[in-house]
């Protein structure tokens, strides 16, 4: 998935959830629940990509493992406890279902790091930034239907949706 299928579909997971359990959407807050759509992204692929890509080679590391999701709900509901704010839950909440999203339960040595060793395992060495970020468009945005194209479609409809019924 990509940036809009990430906040899209997570923002429909919260609203199905709202749905649901009415008593939810007073703690909701969309602009959290995207921050954490994208949290585990915007952690690992400046480190596994861009600052240290001849170590790592890869864009899935500590943000996408279970345990910086525990971190972050463990000191997210502490805080809630503390502020009755639940921001910090709702960011945890929403990196966990990036994690599902990715289908990261398929990579268990990232995903349950650290139990099966501290490392993580070496990616694929695209030479720099801009020649992995182009390979991804070209994946994502090719003229097949595919899940990630349609994800990113529906995404980008549930922003504009929002964004339509937030400005008035």
């Amino acid at each position: 998935m990509f940036i809009l299928g990430h906040i899209g579909m997570t923002i429909i997971v919260f609203f199905l959830a709202s749905l649901a359990f009415p008593s939810l959407k007073k703690h909701l807050d969309y602009r959290f629940v995207a921050l954490g759509a994208l949290l585990p992204d915007l952690i690992d692929k400046p480190i596994g990509r861009i600052f240290f890509e001849d170590i790592f080679a890869s864009g899935r590391l500590f943000g996408h493992t279970l345990a910086f999701v525990i971190v972050i709900l463990i000191g997210g509901y502490v805080y809630f406890r503390q502020k009755r704010d639940s921001r910090i839950m709702l960011v945890a909440v929403a990196s966990f279902l990036h994690l599902l999203e990715d289908q990261m339960w398929k990579i268990p040595k990232i995903f349950f790091w650290p139990l099966f060793g501290w490392k993580f395992p070496q990616g694929y060495h695209y030479g720099s930034f801009l020649e992995y970020f182009m390979n991804i468009v070209k994946h994502v945005y090719s003229p097949e239907f595919t899940f990630a194209l349609i994800s990113e479609f529906i995404g980008l409809l549930v922003i504009l949706l929002l964004v339509y019924k937030f400005s008035k």
